[in-house]
């Protein structure tokens, strides 16, 4: 008596395991949370001006956050656009700082 195959090889296998693998790397990719971004909304709100303004004075005044936090010269400037000390500039940015986000 002849047994039936299935028709299945080892190339089959590999494609099905290969295509399982890649559903959960984008199945548990899609159910990390998604990157927190600063509210800029209350930071501005803390200093006592807008969110627009906020937002300008950043983009002119300090360096691309890759490239680390703004200098003390930098933070003076964003200060004084902001009309605010530096002190208070300091205090509401490490309330909103990026690893204090990531706890909540």
């Amino acid at each position: 008596m002849e047994r039936r195959r299935l028709g299945y090889d080892w190339t089959d296998l590999l494609v099905i395991l290969a295509c399982s693998l890649v559903f959960v790397v984008v199945v548990s990719a899609s159910k990390q949370s998604p990157a927190k971004h600063p509210p800029i909304t209350q930071i501005a709100q803390d200093l006592g001006t807008t969110p627009e303004q906020f937002r300008h004075v950043v983009k002119q005044y300090a360096p691309n956050p890759r490239l680390g936090p703004p200098t003390t010269s930098q933070r003076r400037q964003i200060a004084d656009a902001l009309d605010v000390s530096v002190e208070q500039l300091d205090t509401v940015m490490a309330k909103y700082r990026r690893d204090r986000l990531d706890q909540q």
